[in-house]
This record gives structure tokens, sequence and C-alpha cells, in this order.
């Protein structure tokens, strides 16, 4: 079902802002600032609250306590069509005109460029036109990036998400992806400790049921043991909610569906599944299967703690990848 959020317009590249700014509006704006910062590589220059102590004093010289104050500008201009900026045209005229009419009377403003493509154009870095000042201030922010931002802020160990931005900025990913706005990651990898040994011995992934995953994904990753491990099943069907007993594997076995009861009485027979209780399950391809990728060996995590250097979980949930990235990545820094 369409996100509602993401419905207002119906036109392409006024539908994709809408979208943005809808899930913009509604997550803090700290956030917003670290989604751009990550994703045009601006560093800390778009500040937009200022927090002092003991502020400023006033006319009569009374001094405030405390200071919070805000002022910047931030513009977007969207193209949804590949290589919109490549040649001369109107995509070119409005950014000279918005850096020139709004940039450089602003000190605080900022102009972000939103597209497809993948690499910032030569002329972007010099327009014909634009003062010095105002360019440094025009940032190229391509929805891969942005995706990619997004990825990374959900997997930090050291933020705590709240349930409704998690949501927001998974459907937004999903939006960028439904209109082929991003390359379509086609690979899921779910942390692992207990799943790994699971899928050798069943063919497939057990979880809490009614787990979300995005749609079109076509295999499952597994990380466990520091590494994203060196099979990726395909996966052949999907299960939102079973119900774990004998008896609900002997209905499934009279009417055919072996697979699903042989995992669910390997699965309370190992006692690594409850009796009574549901279950996601997807069925994948076996270890050993033909429509099973192999890698060429595990691939190494490396993620390490900003302040410790630590070795963190590469991902304590699920993270999402392309099938290409897993074969040739040798560590997990290599699939950023």
């Amino acid at each position: 079902m369409t996100n509602p959020l993401f419905s207002i317009y119906s036109s392409g590249e006024n539908q994709v802002t809408s979208a943005t700014m809808a899930v913009f509006e509604r997550i803090d704006l700290s956030l917003v600032q670290e989604l751009l910062e990550l994703a045009t590589g601006a560093g800390d220059e778009l500040a937009t609250l200022v927090f002092k102590n003991q502020s400023k004093k006033g006319l009569t010289g009374a001094i405030p306590d405390a200071e919070i104050s805000a002022n910047f500008l931030w513009l977007f201009e969207t193209k949804t069509v590949r290589n919109s900026y490549s040649k001369e045209g109107h995509g070119r005229i409005q950014i000279r005109d918005y850096a020139r009419t709004r940039l450089d009377s602003n000190p605080l403003g900022h102009l972000f460029v939103l597209t497809p493509d993948s690499s910032e154009p030569e002329w972007l870095r010099e327009p014909d036109g634009v003062s010095r000042r105002a360019i440094t201030r025009i940032h190229w922010l391509s929805f891969e990036g942005l995706v990619t931002a997004i990825s990374s802020v959900i997997e930090s160990p050291s933020r705590v998400l709240g349930e409704q931005t998690r949501y927001l900025l998974n459907e937004l990913a999903s939006f960028y992806e439904a209109r082929s706005l991003v390359a379509v990651d086609d690979t899921v990898v779910v942390a692992a400790r207990l799943a790994w040994p699971e899928y050798q011995a069943t063919s497939a992934y057990v979880c809490q049921p009614d787990r979300a995953f995005r749609e079109g994904i076509k295999y499952m990753g597994f990380y466990a043991e520091g590494a994203i491990q060196d099979r990726i099943p395909r996966i052949e069907a999907q299960f939102p909610s079973v119900l774990f007993s004998l008896g609900e594997a002997a209905r499934y076995r009279t009417y055919g569906d072996s697979r699903l009861a042989d995992v669910i009485e390997t699965s309370l027979g190992a006692g690594t599944r409850k009796d009574g209780e549901s279950y996601g399950v997807f069925l994948l391809s076996a270890p050993e299967d033909v429509a099973t990728v192999h890698l060429q060996l595990p691939i190494i995590n490396d993620k390490v703690t900003e302040k410790t250097e630590k070795n963190w979980a590469w991902t304590l949930s699920q993270r999402y990848t392309r099938v290409e990235r897993l074969e040739v990545a040798r560590l997990t820094s290599d699939l950023a």
C-alpha cells in the first residue's frame, strides 16, 4: 500500500521532493543536518541552531542565562532524470539563478542539488557568473548518497532512534529505490549468531513474526562470528508468521509443504525454537545449491567505534547491499 506521506503530487520531481520534505519535517532537525552532512561531505558547516550560556548583555546590562538562536536557509533542487545537468539547459540555469539570487545575499544559505546521478559534473564547481562564496555553498546530493547516509545513521551503534524515525527513514529509502533513483539492493544481510548454524541445518532463516523487510530482496547473507559468511542463498519463499508445533508441521506435510514442515520439526527438535510460538520463515537455497552465491571467503568486519577503535558489529539487525558488491568485497568497509 502506498504511504500517504509520499503521494501528495503525481509528477515525478514534485512527488520525490514532497516525500523527502515530509520525512525531514517529522524527524529531528539535527538528524536532517547530519544526513545532509554525511551525504554531501559538507562537514559541520550546515549549523542550524546555536546554544549559548550567558548570552550577550541587553540594553539594561542584563545577561540572559541561556540563548537558543537559529538562522539558516536550505534550498533543494530535485531532478529525477539522470544526466539532467550534463548539458547546458534549464537545470543549469536554475542552479546559477538560485546561487546568484539566494546564496549571495544570505551567508547562511545552502543549495542542495538532489539527483540520481552518482558523480558531480565539472561545471558545478565553477558555474558561470556565480561568486566564489556562493559556489562553496552549492552541494551535490545524490539519492544514493542520501540512502547510504540513512543506512549509516540507522545502523550506528552510538545512536538510539525512535521507532517512528526509523520507520520513516526506511520508508524514504525504499521510496527512492522503488522509483529507480538509486541502484536497487537485492540482498539483506542479517545478524546471525544463531541463525547461521540454523540455516546450515535447515536451509531456512527463522526470525520474529511479521518482521519488516524491503520488498524485492532476492538473496540473504548471514553476519556471524565477526564476518559476513561465504554463502549467500537465494530466497525461495517467505512466510511472515508460522506457528511452530508438531501438529502444524504435520498439517503442512499433509498439504504438500514438506520443506516448511522439515524446518519446524528440525528447529523444535534442536531446541532452537519454542513449541507453540510463531515465527517468520524464509525458505532459502541450500548451502551447496547452485542458486546460492559462493563467496571466495567470508567478508571480515573491520568496523570500529570512533572513540575506542574497538570492533563493533557490522549489523545488529539487518542491512542491505547487492550481490555484486559482496562478490568482490574482502572487508565490510568495501561495501560502503
